[in-house]
């Protein structure tokens, strides 16, 4: 966490800076007004810190850390970073949950009458980065304003790369902690007022890693605090913007059209994350994405974190799917067109936020180029969302006019290499291109007038940054120059020459250069703001292209993977005919996985018990049972010969055994707690995926948690629940309740081995086959040959004991026995 950066108080600056140099204390004054953040103060090439902003930096920016006025009783420390490669440096610092104020020379030096004017143009903060170029484009940076409210904690976040700004009140922690681990926010916006709350430490425990920004004067002091006003305040703070365009409209925290998915199910189903939290491993995400854009990626990621509920917007996008992936001259052509398409949303935000250089701009004409073509290839779409995003695609055709007209198809990359303009732009860029550019063949044209007019043959003008332009002539032609040549200098065969007219040229030469640069950066500017006039269009026009790029993707998912459309159902019921688990099948020769199917029905399999040894595939026909319910929910094709799938509200995940030691939790405390939110969220329109429940703690315990954890789901919760155990007893419930259906994962067991077949079929698995297990892992086997003596005791002593409690609890009509 940084709160702070370690630069001094602006009385401590102020004191310092009495009696320095009137550039130090230029600094001083405008470091003042930036306590918190690493001033970074232009002085020609390099961005300079002085006193604890130096010795704060220098380790982190790994720079050598020096000194002004080496000889002074009391040096004063300063370091500096390159200019040119600032953003190195500034990603650094970033990266630490430090800020950056960005100071610069308002005024040429060479203009300036006396100090040169230095204002700060913009403050860089972990989650305020403005630059997109400063993050990957796979990232979001969210800025969290808090503000607590009692009980309640009203949350703001936004991201300023996208424009995306979320506003909820949340009622408990837990869903504070899904927000925060699934968002991470790089930055907390807070007043004072929170640290008096239980809040503020668990915020910090879940963003440990943010920076802390404390500003009370953004807060109003009635106690109705608007979280949303105090965020645009400090982006008007940061960003040095009165209003930023392109921010979309302020959509709820909690939406209610999509699907709930909690940090564990997020997890647990690695659906954009491995459990090891590795975002390039095998992941349901990097399985389906086909995507050509960056900003398709990331919809692509918020479709699968974010599945919909609303059976007519899942069909919208199962039918474009559909149109896509039959319809392959439109599938070719649309993908042709997204492979040359840069990040149009993040080119965007750094024109809207006065960022972008002439490549970008560039860049976006490039995109602009291609809409006109994808809405006539879309217009024979069949599907209506196809047909909407057609529709809505805005050519901006003159946006691109402009911007064809004006800029070059390869323009430097900053603002003061020039060659940015088109030569036909304006006469004046003509002119002056011609005398800077073009002095070539008016070289050409004198030399050889030169010669003619002289009779020296070997005649040639040639140029030097330190003489500049001159006339060279050899020892045995001296006798030929004319009275109106200069001599400039003596070489070593000769001399050289200047001439009035010679002169001229170059004084009008160096003159264009100067003056073109500076034309081109003034229209360029001009260029720029009249470019961010278009934002809001522009944004929406990111938006459908990374929709059409994510529906894109799905279908090239359906016809790479053999997925089949899934049938969107009203009614409770679901069934999966020959399931397979998209992610564990895309690591395996194709046709290896073993497709399972599964039937819930609402009046005789509302629970299903499955049995079975470790590494016999529960877990994995589980996960595949959720990932095709997240999946269809999504617009997606699943993998499955077909399937019909209801709409459901939420998918809980209890897998896997771990523990939270931070805070003092075991992994028997972490289960229940997890099982404990299932029980208290979960609706009848869930489905529940329980893999082990009761292993961390004695046999009894454990048994008796998980057989009640059962009734109460199937009698109380009436979810779809998939229950994975190692308490064969519990299978007895088949018996007792209607609506509980056991299955099994069939194994074949020769001699001493096992041999896993991976198939799901009705009935209890006879044994654990632990042992055997064991011996796959290779264990010794004396301890292999101990343990089946040992099992061979405790199973007779259990039968024994079994038949003890069945006839104690004879008589009893209240209560079940357990065998």
């Amino acid at each position: 966490m940084a709160s702070d950066s370690p630069s001094p108080p602006p009385e401590k600056l102020s004191k310092k800076s009495a009696g320095q140099t009137p550039m130090l204390q230029q600094y001083g004054e405008i470091k003042a007004q930036y306590p918190d953040a690493f001033l970074f103060y232009r002085m020609g090439d390099f961005y300079e810190m002085f006193f604890e902003d130096a010795v704060a930096a220098a380790p982190l920016l790994e720079v050598q850390l020096t000194s002004r006025d080496k000889n002074a009783a009391d040096p004063i420390p300063m370091c500096g970073v390159p200019y040119h490669s600032a953003q190195t440096y500034i990603q650094k610092l970033l990266a630490h949950g430090k800020k950056v104020a960005i100071c610069e020379q308002m005024e040429e030096p060479s203009q300036a009458k006396g100090l040169v004017r230095r204002a700060v143009t913009r403050v860089l903060t972990p989650a305020l980065v403005g630059d997109p170029d400063l993050v990957s484009e796979e990232t979001q940076n969210f800025l969290a304003c808090a503000y607590a409210r009692g009980e309640k904690l009203e949350l703001c976040l936004l991201d300023l790369f996208s424009g995306e700004v979320r506003i909820g009140l949340c009622e408990n922690l837990r869903a504070v902690q899904d927000l925060f681990l699934q968002l991470t926010p790089k930055e907390l916006l807070v007043s004072s007022q929170i640290e008096e709350t239980p809040w503020f430490a668990e915020l910090k425990k879940l963003v440990p890693h943010a920076a802390i920004t404390f500003r009370d004067l953004y807060f109003k002091k009635d106690g109705k605090s608007n979280t949303r006003s105090a965020v645009m305040a400090y982006l008007t703070e940061t960003q040095k913007l009165e209003r930023v365009a392109y921010l979309r409209a302020p959509v709820s925290l909690f939406e209610s059209k999509t699907m709930k998915l909690d940090h564990t199910s997020v997890s647990t189903l690695e659906i954009v994350r491995t459990v090891k939290g590795d975002v390039d491993g095998p992941t349901l995400f990097n399985t389906l994405n086909f995507t050509s854009t960056p900003m398709g990626r990331r919809l692509l990621k918020e479709w699968l974190l974010h599945p919909l509920i609303e059976k007519k917007a899942i069909e919208e996008r199962l039918d474009a799917v559909d149109n896509l992936l039959v319809d392959l001259p439109l599938q070719e052509k649309i993908r042709g067109h997204l492979a040359q398409m840069r990040d149009l949303e993040r080119l965007n935000t750094k024109t809207a936020l006065g960022l972008a250089m002439p490549r970008d701009l560039v860049a976006i004409r490039g995109v602009l180029q291609k809409i006109p073509l994808l809405k006539k290839d879309l217009q024979k779409a069949k599907s209506s969302r196809l047909r909407e995003v057609k529709k809505s695609l805005n050519d901006l055709s003159a946006l691109t006019q402009i911007l064809e007209d004006a800029l070059e198809d390869s323009p430097s990359a900053t603002l003061r290499d020039g060659g940015i303009f088109r030569s036909t732009y304006t006469d004046e860029i003509a002119t002056l291109r011609s005398l800077a550019h073009d002095g070539k063949s008016t070289i050409a044209s004198m030399e050889q007038r030169e010669r003619t007019r002289t009779r020296i043959p070997t005649l040639k003008i040639k140029y030097s940054r330190v003489f500049g332009y001159t006339i060279e002539i050899t020892r045995s032609h001296l006798d030929k120059v004319p009275p109106d040549y200069t001599r400039k200098q003596t070489i070593a065969n000769g001399e050289r020459f200047v001439t009035a007219e010679l002169k001229d040229f170059e004084q009008k030469v160096l003159s264009a250069e100067g003056k073109l640069r500076s034309l081109e950066e003034k229209l360029f500017l001009k260029l720029r703001n009249q470019t961010a006039g278009y934002a809001t269009e522009l944004a929406e026009n990111a938006r459908l292209i990374a929709e059409l790029d994510g529906l894109l993707s799905f279908a090239l998912a359906a016809h790479h993977n053999g997925y089949h459309r899934p049938r969107i159902k009203s009614g409770w019921d679901l069934k999966i005919e020959d399931g397979r688990h998209p992610v564990v099948e895309s690591l395996l020769p194709k046709g290896d996985f073993v497709p399972n199917s599964i039937h819930f029905s609402k009046d005789s399999c509302r629970t299903l018990i499955i049995t079975g040894p470790n590494m016999a595939g529960k877990s994995t026909i589980m996960r595949q049972v959720a990932l095709i319910t997240l999946m269809a929910h999504a617009g997606c094709y699943v993998p499955a010969t077909s399937a019909d799938i209801p709409l459901v509200d939420a998918i809980y995940t209890r897998i896997g055994s771990s523990d939270d030691l931070a805070a003092g939790r075991s992994t028997f405390m972490v289960e229940m707690t997890e099982v404990a939110r299932i029980l208290r969220e979960a609706s009848h329109r869930s489905l529940i995926v329980i893999d082990e429940i009761g292993r961390g703690t004695s046999t009894y315990d454990g048994l008796s948690l998980a057989w009640a954890l059962i009734e109460y789901l199937h009698a109380e919760v009436r979810a779809k629940t998939l229950f994975a155990t190692h308490f064969h007893e519990i299978t007895s419930l088949e018996d007792t309740h209607p609506g509980i259906r056991n299955a099994n994962v069939l194994v074949e067991h020769w001699e001493d081995t096992i041999l896993f077949l991976h198939r799901l079929s009705p009935g209890v698995c006879s044994k654990s086959y632990g042992i055997e297990v064991a011996g796959l892992a290779e264990l010794p086997g004396d301890v292999l040959s101990r343990a089946k003596e040992i099992l061979g005791k405790l199973e007779g002593q259990s039968l024994k004991n079994s038949r003890s409690r069945s006839h104690a609890l004879a008589g009893r009509t209240n209560q079940m026995t357990f065998f």
